[in-house]
């Protein structure tokens, strides 16, 4: 195994144990007190079985060469969209805070968008490194592309989750920069989705006006609209330097809503303080370089691609929650990578990482997909800074 790979397994594992800790933490005396649970471990358990089966497929899509997923990206994708039509399937779907978002498989809550994150990844990747050319074509490389994209965008906008369709359709659009698509059609196009998205938020999805004037002025309903924001802060500054201590936080004691998964980072900077939650960023942050180091290093284009759509996939979302739980964003449901509760989220990323794993063994060995070797040449992997107008 490559030292690239043990690193980023490593990273990865050091973050999944710090989330398995504090979800204890946050939850103990909430699962304890519920009449539904009535055991301290009761969440605990429910997210150590994810945990597992999440390492069970890291381990699995770590010994798949990467370029299996190239050679099936067309069933991937239509399993990813297939998953996200069930949520509209009655006896199926279930129904959380009037949104259709997750689906029950046995005694589970499975969410569908988190798979059609990394499928979509693996299907436009495949798409732009067949042929680095067609993508600088409108008709024959732009348009499918992101009509695609589009196409996955939409079903999840309607379920309705606005700020996963955001983000999903973010990390792809700057893969495709990557690949080389050009400025001419995109800026265009960019500019007509954001209003068309903006406007059916603003018209047909009234929480997210509220989430936006909650932000905005959480002081003007502190016990309501505002409450949350307001008690996310107080926890982190609450914590100082380094923290009230593991397990003594107040925050979570029916203080903070969901301080168990989108919110938990701030319970960490309460019972860890300014130096626990620096730690946990730091974690991020090399995880990050070296996900982007194996990237570099690829054999080939899909594996660079894929390289770079799986780490900004959780860089960018561990961004993102710190910059909600700080007030830098609108309130929005994306968990902390690895650390928040949620069992298709850590399952799926920790995929993710097989995945970059895969990509980083294949360059250690000097191995080229079969019939593609003159992809593995020097230019064959985009430059990362291309914007071709």
């Amino acid at each position: 195994m490559s030292r690239n790979a043990v690193i980023v397994i490593g990273l990865s594992l050091a973050l999944v144990a710090v989330g398995v800790v504090m979800l204890y933490s946050a939850t103990a005396v909430m699962a304890e007190k519920s009449a539904k649970c009535n055991d301290s471990t009761w969440l605990l358990k429910r997210q150590l079985v994810w945990v597992l089966l999440g390492i069970a497929a890291m381990i699995i899509t770590a010994r798949v060469p990467y370029q299996f997923w190239d050679r099936w990206r067309a069933p991937v994708l239509l399993g990813a969209l297939a998953l996200l039509g069930l949520v509209f399937v009655p006896h199926v779907a279930v129904s959380l805070n009037a949104a259709h978002r997750l689906i029950r498989l046995g005694g589970f809550l499975f969410q569908p968008s988190a798979a059609a994150d990394s499928a979509i990844a693996v299907f436009l990747a495949g798409f732009a490194a067949k042929d680095p050319e067609r993508l600088k074509k409108f008709l024959k490389g732009y348009v499918p592309a992101f009509a695609t994209l589009g196409l996955c965008c939409a079903m999840i906008i309607v379920e309705p989750d606005i700020g996963t369709s955001v983000f999903v359709a973010l990390v792809m659009t700057l893969m495709l920069i990557v690949a080389g698509v050009r400025a001419v059609h995109l800026v265009p196009c960019v500019a007509a989705a954001g209003v068309l998205v903006a406007y059916y938020a603003m018209t047909h999805t009234e929480h997210f006006r509220v989430r936006f004037e909650a932000w905005w002025y959480p002081e003007r309903d502190p016990l309501g609209k505002g409450h949350q924001i307001i008690q996310s802060l107080m926890a982190l500054g609450a914590g100082g330097w380094t923290g009230e201590g593991l397990g003594r936080g107040t925050a979570k004691l029916y203080f903070l809503p969901e301080a168990h998964s989108d919110f938990i980072f701030p319970v960490i900077g309460e019972e860890l303080g300014f130096v626990g939650t620096t730690c946990i960023l730091l974690l991020y942050a090399a995880l990050g370089f070296g996900g982007y180091r194996i990237m570099r290093q690829a054999r080939d284009r899909f594996g660079f691609l894929l390289a770079f759509s799986l780490t900004t996939y959780i860089i960018l979302q561990a961004a993102m929650n710190v910059a909600v739980v700080t007030a830098a964003m609108p309130t929005k449901g994306i968990p902390l990578p690895f650390v928040s509760a949620g069992g298709s989220s850590v399952l799926f990323t920790l995929a993710g990482v097989g995945m970059l794993v895969s990509v980083a063994n294949a360059s250690e060995r000097g191995t080229c997909p079969q019939g593609d070797v003159a992809s593995c040449s020097p230019g064959a992997a985009p430059a990362v800074t291309s914007f071709p107008a």
